[in-house]
């Protein structure tokens, strides 16, 4: 299903926020028997999505923008998960909350924290 183009919403939040109300309005036998599943999907098949819309980025699109894109680039997300952090900790927010913002802000928003909520401890 194609989302209207004068809407401007990504797809990807429209779904983690319909998969968030279905998992909340379903009976708790439900949510157990499909557990299993979204356990193995929120690892290991989103991992492997990530991976694949940051390959839709070539190598050529990347040079078509010059040199100084790689490196802007770089100072720009790691500035993002160096200061984020520290701006989190200051307004007295939680250090794992802290790393999602800063994963979120500096990479590519939800997917990033829908990717790295699982590893952060």
């Amino acid at each position: 299903v194609q989302l209207r183009r004068q809407l401007h919403i990504s797809a990807i939040p429209v779904s983690i926020v319909l998969g968030a109300a279905a998992g909340n309005a379903a009976p708790s036998a439900v949510t157990a028997a499909i557990k299993p599943g979204l356990s193995y999907a929120t690892s290991n098949i989103l991992r492997t999505g990530i991976v694949c819309v940051g390959a839709k980025l070539s190598a050529a699109q990347i040079l078509a923008l010059g040199w100084t894109t790689v490196p802007a680039a770089a100072c720009s997300v790691g500035a993002g998960v160096t200061i984020i952090p520290m701006l989190a900790a200051r307004f007295g927010l939680a250090p794992r909350l802290g790393a999602l913002l800063a994963c979120g802000t500096s990479i590519c928003g939800v997917t990033a924290i829908s990717a790295v909520a699982p590893a952060i401890a």
